[in-house]
């Protein structure tokens, strides 16, 4: 609903642009008119932000305690991958909304990428009761920083007061080669 809005809100100012530009040339908007120009380049830029953000980081779940460590690798990931340079760019030269959308979900699929080495460091065996009842079912793979389970291939949000048993995984990196 949310990204509905953001949008919405998008939208209408890159049509605002469209239009102006249909009319006047960039160059008197940025003399004749430079104070609502300027005012609609504001307004286009932090609806952009939101609305990027809102795609890119949909669903993305990190814990507290691992923000120190997925923070950086977020950003890192950001600034490597000069989408925010396409995106401003799909939006002030072309107002291309779709193009946006596009661009925001390539960033977020880039951000999970970033943020897989870290979710393979902790991650961990769930054991519900399920997994010791007559009929056992095998344990599924809980994610510390994320607080899920892997479902479907999806990380879905562990049911809260459910009981369960968590063993961490741990690898090893050999450095003598197997005979």
């Amino acid at each position: 609903m949310e990204t509905d809005v953001s949008r919405n809100t998008l939208m209408t100012h890159l049509n605002t642009l469209s239009r102006n530009l249909a009319v006047v040339s960039r160059r008197e908007l940025k003399t004749r008119y430079r104070k609502p120009y300027y005012a609609l380049l504001r307004d286009i830029a932090t609806s952009a932000s939101a609305y990027v953000k809102q795609i890119a980081l949909a669903d993305l779940r990190i814990r507290q305690e691992y923000l120190p460590e997925a923070v950086p690798a977020i950003n890192n990931a950001i600034q490597a991958s000069g989408i925010l340079k396409q995106i401003s760019a799909a939006a002030y030269r072309r107002q291309d909304i779709q193009e946006i959308e596009q661009l925001a979900l390539t960033l977020k699929r880039l951000i999970e990428d970033a943020l897989m080495p870290i979710y393979e460091k902790h991650l961990g065996l769930y054991l519900s009761n399920e997994c010791f009842g007559a009929s056992a079912q095998a344990p599924q793979l809980y994610n510390h920083v994320n607080g899920c389970i892997m479902q479907d291939g999806k990380w879905i949000p562990l049911d809260a007061g459910k009981k369960y048993s968590f063993f961490t995984l741990h690898s090893k990196e050999h450095s003598q080669p197997v005979a």
